[in-house]
């Protein structure tokens, strides 16, 4: 008789098992979120069939429970919230209505449902979710940053060229100073050698107010913005031995007037050579005057153009901000709330917290400004720590160089962060944003653009930068400065991630020493590149969505 009643016992539990279980929990549409501030977050999961060949399965009821400890979660006691059981075939956008919770406060929460005939499922696993910073008074960090100019001169600028350069206009008074609101011209002669095959042909020129350019009476193009000269592609009109070049500069106003310009022009074999603006030139008032020489009016850089070009090139080096502290023994529980505008990478003892990219999301700064929550507990240890920043321009400091366009900026990159360190007997200390914090702009990433990319120099990396023990007597203090204008806010959206890994499909030698990478798919993110050769070496990489009909990048 007793294995027949074990039977009956195991068949009855058989029978009243539910045919629902609940599943991937979430809280306010993401997997355990961090740093929320939604003070009544809405909490959604997902149903599964037991059997997967079963239908006309539904939730007939389900109970939450939402716990303030892991263990009370665990075993099944809710002492923020339980809602006992409420029928209800609703299983998204269920409104916690427990106690009220405050800031950085840790919450753990499990789901049970009923199917249709009213049987009940086990409890789900245990999801979780943590409050952000709430209040404006709970952020003890300062925004801190560099307001100051340090940009990056790119070596390998096409305005590099006018450094060769000089300013010309017609000999009329001080044109430097002031001119007559009237259009001049001037041309040159540029001879290019019979024996040469020719490779490339790049114009950089720029005119105060505005030029028209041609090359052997060919129209090259044209530029209405002095301090961003244009870089014009003149191979086509150019040819063996004499070349004539002429511009038309208009002064729309009576204020300072000049034209400079450098053409680089590069041979399958052998030494490029460069023709400037300066002495060489002749220039025009009216058909009925004749050519003569120009007025040179002084050297790349003078007054009151300044250096055009790398001036509005605007490339910012990425910032480095850094600072040591000390962990005490018996640490439970270590978060990280990070506001690094506009892109940021928190790093601790080295290690990266987290695996955004590009992070925080995009925002109207003048509204709102998005931070980031992260669990850095296991990136810490008792003793001395450090913690380290990566600061890049991101959109909060837009202007592009390759194809430059209108664009909204809100200052100089920035920061505020904290970290808050909770023992177990209780203490809190927190880890600011403050003035004790160093900074470099002497980093690997010379410049950073969302459109150009970066401008990245191996030869200047730092190892160990962001651990404990580093030397930062060549770094900077931080300037505290003033932050935007828009309220602090938790990033609710998904973060950016890296997501697969893609290998080239074909690799084609366009010619010597410049290969094209077929994905095979359009793609957003970075290359992985693998390469060997002498310090300081130049290694160029362009993406583009599809080829020249010559087979090279668009």
């Amino acid at each position: 008789m007793k294995p027949a009643s074990l039977c009956l016992i195991l068949t009855a539990a058989v029978v009243q098992a539910a045919s629902l279980k609940p599943a991937d929990l979430r809280t306010e549409y993401r997997k355990d979120p961090l740093g929320i501030d939604e003070l009544q977050p809405r909490l959604s999961w997902k149903l599964l069939a037991v059997d997967p060949s079963a239908r006309n399965l539904r939730q007939s009821a389900y109970r939450i429970i939402v716990a303030s400890t892991a263990a009370l979660a665990s075993s099944g006691r809710g002492d923020l919230w339980d809602t006992g059981r409420v029928a209800s075939s609703e299983n998204a956008h269920i409104v916690y209505q427990g106690k009220p919770l405050s800031s950085g406060q840790p919450v753990w929460w499990r789901v049970m449902v009923w199917d249709q005939d009213g049987k009940p499922s086990a409890w789900s696993e245990t999801a979780r979710w943590s409050m952000g910073l709430l209040k404006p008074e709970d952020w003890k960090g300062k925004w801190i940053g560099r307001d100051e100019k340090s940009y990056y001169k790119d070596p390998h600028s096409p305005f590099q060229w006018l450094r060769q350069a000089e300013w010309i206009w017609f000999d009329e008074g001080d044109p430097a100073r002031q001119a007559p609101a009237e259009t001049r011209r001037f041309r040159a002669t540029v001879t290019l050698p019979q024996d040469r095959a020719l490779k490339t042909a790049m114009f950089v020129l720029g005119a105060d107010n505005s030029f028209e350019l041609t090359a052997n009476g060919q129209y090259a193009g044209r530029g209405n913005n002095v301090s961003l000269p244009m870089v014009i592609d003149v191979a086509p009109w150019l040819r063996p031995g004499a070349n004539e070049i002429v511009v038309v500069a208009r002064n729309t106003r009576e204020d300072p007037a000049g034209v400079i310009g450098a053409l680089r022009v590069e041979f399958a074999s052998g030494e490029p050579l460069v023709f400037t603006t300066g002495a060489a030139w002749e220039s025009l008032r009216k058909e009925d005057e004749g050519w003569r020489p120009v007025k040179v009016l002084g050297p790349y850089g003078m007054d009151p153009w300044g250096e055009v070009g790398l001036r509005e090139e605007q490339a910012l080096p990425a910032r480095m901000l850094r600072k040591e502290f000390t962990v005490g023994p018996r640490l439970r529980r270590a978060t990280a709330y990070v506001a690094g505008l506009g892109s940021s990478e928190l790093y601790l003892n080295g290690a990266k917290a987290g695996d955004h990219v590009l992070s925080p999301a995009l925002s109207e700064y003048e509204k709102r400004v998005y931070y980031v929550t992260h669990d850095v507990t296991a990136l810490l240890k008792p003793g001395r720590n450090a913690v380290g920043l990566w600061l890049g321009n991101g959109r909060y400091w837009p202007p592009r160089r390759r194809v430059p366009a209108p664009a909204r900026g809100f200052g100089y990159p920035k920061a505020i962060a904290q970290i808050e360190l909770e023992y177990a007997d209780g203490r809190r200390e927190i880890v600011a944003t403050d003035e004790t914090w160093k900074l470099t702009t002497e980093g690997p990433i010379r410049a950073n653009n969302e459109y150009d990319g970066e401008v990245y120099d191996a030869r200047m990396e730092m190892p160990g930068w962001a651990t404990p023990g580093f030397d930062d007597s060549k770094w900077e203090p931080v300037q505290v400065v003033e932050g935007p204008p828009g309220a602090l806010r938790a990033q609710m959206s998904e973060p950016l991630r890296v997501m697969e890994t893609l290998a080239p499909k074909s690799v084609r030698e366009l010619r010597p020493g410049v290969f094209i990478y077929d994905l095979g798919q359009n793609m957003v993110g970075w290359v992985r590149l693998k390469v060997q050769g002498p310090a300081g070496t130049r290694v160029q990489m362009r993406l583009a969505e599809s080829l020249r009909p010559d087979g090279s990048l668009y």
